[in-house]
């Protein structure tokens, strides 16, 4: 008879697949972001914050300083040749078109140094014929020159620097005066009267000014044109300064 296929006696187990777990951490709701902290103000007792110290100056902004210097002293040169062309009215205009240019160059040259203050002066006793721009440059310049060596106003309008601009302007006073009083009319009285106090003021600046003053008041009392009622509004105009 047929044999029967030998009986194997490995028996195949079939076990399920292993199946691996994770532990899932529970979900947390996100957090919405904290704000930083904000420092509390600073308070009389707190430490003083240390500063960091300030930049160079800016080499394009001296640039421009000291190009805008430059084109104000060559308007300076212009205005000295066009000054003998002036009339009357404009020369001895107490603010002339000029005036407020030529106070901005000076502070321009105040900014720039000492230097640049000299070379101004200069040009200013060429090119400058009205005593009032002239009075406002000598003392504007004296205070300048006190905050920066320390001596008196007085001292510094003295100074080789000043003292060329303080003449110059006692003179242009005198030329001013004589020229209004030339042409002066009664309904002038009151605006001459306050000349002569501002030239008082200018004539101060100097060493031996009041002197100077005084004679030029005996000059003016001596024209033709000073009648004695302008001359009584001088007198009391002068007194009532000293009040």
């Amino acid at each position: 008879p047929p044999q029967s296929p030998p009986i194997s006696t490995t028996h195949h187990i079939h076990r399920p697949p292993t199946v691996i777990t994770y532990t899932v951490p529970p979900l947390v709701a996100a957090q919405p972001p904290q704000p930083l902290a904000t420092p509390p103000p600073p308070s009389s007792t707190s430490p003083p914050i240390a500063l960091q110290p300030l930049p160079p100056p800016n080499a394009q902004g001296t640039y421009y300083l000291h190009s805008a210097y430059r084109v104000g002293m060559l308007a300076m040169e212009m205005l000295a040749r066009r000054a003998h062309d002036d009339r009357p009215n404009t020369k001895f205009a107490r603010n002339p078109p000029y005036g407020d240019s030529v106070k901005w160059l000076l502070g321009l040259a105040m900014k720039l140094g000492q230097t640049y203050l000299q070379q101004f002066c200069v040009s200013a006793v060429n090119g400058i014929f009205n005593p009032f721009v002239l009075q406002d440059i000598a003392i504007e310049a004296a205070h300048f020159m006190s905050r920066t060596n320390h001596s008196q106003v007085a001292n510094n309008l003295r100074s080789p620097i000043l003292s060329p601009i303080v003449q110059k302007c006692l003179q242009m006073y005198r030329q001013c005066l004589h020229q209004k009083l030339f042409h002066i009319t009664p309904t002038d009285y009151d605006e001459f009267v306050g000349i002569v106090r501002t030239a008082r003021g200018a004539f101060c600046m100097t060493p031996g000014g009041m002197v100077q003053f005084n004679e030029l008041l005996q000059s003016l009392r001596r024209s033709k044109s000073c009648k004695r009622e302008l001359w009584q509004r001088i007198v009391a105009g002068l007194a009532a300064g000293n009040m």
